[in-house]
Order: structure tokens, then C-alpha cells, then sequence
């Protein structure tokens, strides 16, 4: 006979969890982003204790533009302070509004581990990797040896496609399920996401928490950079829905992904210090692909004119319009594989 959890037992247990994330709570006043009242660790978050009146804002610059509270929006994994990450919650609740801080760092740098996995699959197996690999992938420092590619601080500029995929739903998995299961959850939607992008040439720029970043056009293939990144999209909305099948069969919580594909100039080079350097594209089209991915909804891969007019073959899609943070009005075409 299953016995039903105790309420006092659940109480303990959340308890337990959020005094792990260092809490803290910020009532404003209702539509606007003025503090009426704040508790909790707050000194987590800021330098000293900010005053009731004073605008969130000035205090924490990534709400900038998000406020007053239209809509209750989560951002993960924000940087408000140097080496610290945090969950920011906005809700309306007994008419007012309110944000939740809670203190990530500890889940984030666990994450950042699966950057440094990617990244090794194209290390060099020669003296090089010893010297080039452990800052770059394998593809980028041998274009960079065969003069291809640009290593000080101007870059170089080409063409490429840009890929960005996120898990939808995952901060709220996270929130209530042990932290081991998160992390064999994570790992194996990240297999679906990594794997298809590196069988089709792509390059992965990064892993940002539960999402990654892909850039196509400078692993030689015989498609084009277009083609690669549309396949890997196909790929990964592929690869989730069976394992969400499999997930499914097994009475685990399923979760979908959105995919963001854009085309276009971008600057590409290696950013860093001596001690640490990392490959990166920079550019308008980079940061569309990130826009489009946001607003991609679960199993959609949406792209820009320009990747979906230069695919071989159109695909069937329909024309959206989409207001992006940023970039304004922009047409979008949705593609549901």
C-alpha cells in the first residue's frame, strides 16, 4: 500500500532545498519596479542592502527593460554578481508583484563540465592537442594552424550558420525532482542535442546550461553550412521525441526542445586570457538565432529567410511574425518535423 507523503514531511523537504539555494524575496510596488519590501539572503545578491523606493533595476541591470511585470517570466542562471549565478522568478501574487532570487553557481559549474566534454571530442591527438586543444576543438586549431582561421583580438569575418537548441521546462523539473535524476535527465537530452550537431559538421561554441550553441561552415562537409545546421535541428527534434518515448514507456517526466537557426556575417576568433581561451562567433545573425530559439516552441525549429531560402529543398512552413527582444519585428518560418 503506497502511503501518502505527510505534509509535514514535504514542508521539511522543501525547506531543506531552498535553504540550499540561499532564498531571497523582493515585493514591488504593484506596476512598477520600485522595492516595497525585500527579505531573505539578500546578501547573497547584492553588495549591501538595497532601499525600499530604490528601482531593482539599478540594482540588478538584467531586469533592465523587464519591468514593470506584464507577464510572470523565469531567467535562468543570470550573472549578478562576478562567479555567482542565479534563478530569477517574477510572478503577480495578492496583488502584487514579486521576485523570487535563488542561488544556482553550484548547478551551473556542474553544467559547464558538459562544455568541456563537447569540446574535447575534437581535441587534437598529436603534440598540438597538447598545446592548442585544451583551448579550442579540434576543427577550429586546425584551421587556425592552416591559416584559416584568426587568433588575435580582430577575428575573422565570414558567412556561417548558427544553432541554438534549449530544453523547455527545465528549470521547473529541476526545482522539484533529486538532483541526481536532474543530472541523468540533463545527460541524456543533451546526448540528443550534441550528437546530432556533431554528425552533421557542426562546431559546438558552448553549452549554457540546458541549451547549446553550434556554429556550421568550418568543418569541411560535402553540404553546405545551410543543409548541416537544418539537419541537425531535424536531428535533435528526432532523436527527443524517441527518447521521450522511451521516458514516456517508463513513467519519467518527458520535456521537448525548441531550435533556433539563423544565416548570416558573423565575426569569429578566440576570446580569453592566456590562461583560458575558447572559440566564438559574434554578430547580428548569431544573436537572431538565440531570439528565434527563445521563441521556438516545444518539437519547432524556427529559421530566418535567409537559412530557409538557401536549404536545397523547402521544407513545409508556415510564416509567422515575431516581435524579438532586441531586434523588433522580424518574419520567422516555423517547421514542424
Amino acid at each position: 500500500m503506497n502511503a501518502v507523503m505527510p505534509q509535514s514531511v514535504r514542508d521539511k523537504l522543501t525547506a531543506y532545498h531552498l535553504d540550499a539555494l540561499s532564498p531571497a524575496w523582493i515585493e514591488l510596488e504593484a506596476g512598477t519596479e520600485r522595492i516595497k519590501s525585500l527579505g531573505g539572503s539578500w546578501h547573497t545578491y547584492f553588495p549591501e542592502m538595497p532601499s525600499t523606493g530604490d528601482a531593482i533595476s539599478d540594482w540588478c541591470v538584467v531586469l533592465q527593460g523587464m519591468l514593470p511585470l506584464q507577464e510572470d517570466f523565469e531567467l535562468p542562471h543570470m550573472q549578478i554578481l562576478d562567479g555567482q549565478y542565479t534563478d530569477i522568478l517574477a510572478f503577480h501574487h495578492d496583488n502584487a508583484d514579486w521576485l523570487i532570487l535563488l542561488d544556482v553557481t553550484e548547478h551551473v559549474l556542474q553544467l559547464q563540465q558538459y562544455q568541456q566534454a563537447a569540446n574535447e571530442l575534437h581535441l587534437l591527438k598529436d603534440q598540438l592537442h597538447h598545446t592548442l586543444g585544451r583551448y579550442v576543438g579540434e576543427e577550429v586549431a586546425k584551421r587556425a594552424l592552416q591559416g584559416k582561421l584568426t587568433f588575435n583580438a580582430e577575428g575573422e569575418r565570414r558567412v556561417i550558420t548558427t544553432l541554438f537548441v534549449d530544453i523547455r521546462g527545465f528549470t521547473t523539473y529541476n526545482e522539484k525532482v533529486d538532483a541526481q535524476e536532474v543530472m541523468n535527465t540533463l545527460n541524456a537530452y543533451m546526448n540528443c542535442m550534441l550528437e546530432p550537431i556533431l554528425a552533421n559538421h557542426g562546431l559546438v561554441d558552448k553549452i549554457m546550461g540546458d541549451g547549446v550553441m553550434a556554429v556550421f561552415g568550418l568543418v569541411e562537409s560535402d553540404k553546405n553550412s545551410v543543409e548541416n545546421a537544418y539537419l541537425a535541428g531535424l536531428g535533435i527534434q528526432k532523436c527527443v521525441r524517441s527518447l521521450n518515448k522511451k521516458r514516456g514507456s517508463a513513467h519519467q517526466e518527458v520535456l521537448g526542445v525548441g531550435v533556433g537557426i539563423a544565416t548570416g556575417d558573423a565575426v569569429l576568433g578566440i576570446l580569453g586570457s592566456h590562461e583560458r581561451r575558447a572559440f566564438t562567433a559574434i554578430g547580428k545573425h548569431v544573436n537572431l538565432a538565440a531570439r528565434l530559439e527563445s521563441n521556438a516552441r516545444v518539437g519547432e525549429i524556427l529559421l530566418d529567410e535567409a537559412t530557409l531560402t538557401a536549404l536545397e529543398n523547402t521544407p513545409d512552413y508556415q510564416l509567422i511574425t515575431l516581435d524579438l527582444k532586441g531586434i523588433g519585428k522580424s518574419h520567422a518560418y516555423s517547421i514542424t518535423p
